[in-house]
């Protein structure tokens, strides 16, 4: 049957019911929407949303819900993540188990499951997992585990396509996506710049935190950069103990008053280095495509020459090695750590 000249259905600005906006923690990630999460590698992003996913689970109050307590009255909910950087049993658990999570209440897949790969934002197994577990809250960490093969961070409004399959799902089921990002390694930039080069994945996001350390101490941030749904809200900061985030209190510094404090002296090391420590922490897990490490190291503002220098520098080290798997068109190359590959 052909559709093409099938027209939609027109509807009346007067008979559509008005909504507000609804808050999953109120005034940071709004319920049924996209938010981001980004950062820099070891700064607490992973603690932050374990954080998060242990309030929800468990029905109390997320570490950084100024909500008074006499009004904060939340049940606990089912939460689902996907996690390509942590291990289950060696990290996450221990520290959703130390956040006070309802553990009964979390479901994810193992990176050993076969159906781990084929889980995209786009992807009908994706949809199918949501409506079978029905959570109020899905994780996604990183954005480039879960970006289809085809599809380049770069590439102008192919994120946008790429990511608008979640904001159906939240639609549909009411489940809210917190996808979690590296920041790029860019001096000097703050906000959205600090993202990655599609400006479709800040776009198309409803709120946006980004999680930073300040110069005092141990003591970490959470920045809100955009808020779709009501204004920007103050500045979280937190500290870790044991894994676990604890709240310090709020500031009206945001993230450019961080960078801008810096010392980038005491934090630049050779550039060189710092990919190598990019590569082996995104391998930490086990074999990757090397197309996606390529992506990721992009993305997180490592250039194609530092990277290539970062490759060789561990090869002769004898830390990386690199496979082929496949034939022909389904020919795929694999980048993995030597010793990791060898357990």
């Amino acid at each position: 049957m052909d559709n093409s000249n099938i027209l939609p259905k027109l509807l009346s600005m007067d008979n559509v019911q008005e909504k507000e906006a609804e808050w999953l923690i109120p005034g940071y990630v709004p319920k049924g929407q996209i938010t981001l999460e980004g950062g820099d590698g070891g700064c607490g992003k992973t603690t932050v949303w374990c954080g998060i996913v242990a309030g929800v689970s468990s029905g109390n109050k997320v570490f950084f819900d100024s909500t008074p307590d006499g009004f904060a009255k939340y049940e606990p909910q089912k939460v689902l993540f996907f996690s390509s950087e942590d291990s289950l049993e060696y990290t996450l658990k221990s520290r959703l188990r130390k956040a006070g999570a309802n553990l009964k209440n979390i479901y994810t897949v193992s990176l050993r499951d076969d159906a781990f790969s084929q889980i995209k934002f786009n992807s009908p197994l994706l949809k199918e997992i949501i409506r079978s577990i029905q959570p109020a809250l899905v994780v996604f960490d990183p954005i480039q585990a879960f970006i289809p093969p085809d599809v380049s961070m770069s590439q102008r409004n192919a994120m946008r396509s790429c990511l608008s399959p979640l904001i159906g799902l939240g639609e549909e089921f009411g489940v809210t996506s917190l996808i979690s990002m590296h920041t790029n390694k860019k001096a000097n930039t703050y906000g959205r710049y600090r993202l990655a080069d599609s400006a479709d994945i800040w776009d198309i996001s409803r709120s946006v935190l980004i999680v930073g350390q300040t110069q005092e101490g141990e003591t970490r941030y959470i920045s809100q950069e955009k808020s779709n749904y009501g204004p920007i809200s103050e500045t979280v900061l937190f500290d870790i103990e044991d894994g676990v985030a604890k709240f310090k209190g709020y500031s009206d510094k945001h993230d450019i008053d961080f960078v801008k404090d810096r010392d980038y002296t005491a934090y630049q090391a050779p550039q060189r280095y710092d990919a190598e420590q990019f590569i082996c922490d995104f391998l930490k897990n086990g074999k990757k495509p090397t197309k996606d490490l390529d992506d990721a190291a992009f993305a997180s503002g490592i250039s194609v020459g530092t990277l290539k220098r970062a490759k060789t520098q561990l090869r002769q080290k004898g830390v990386l090695g690199g496979k082929s798997e496949g034939y022909g068109k389904n020919k795929t190359f694999f980048s993995y750590l030597i010793e990791e590959e060898s357990l």
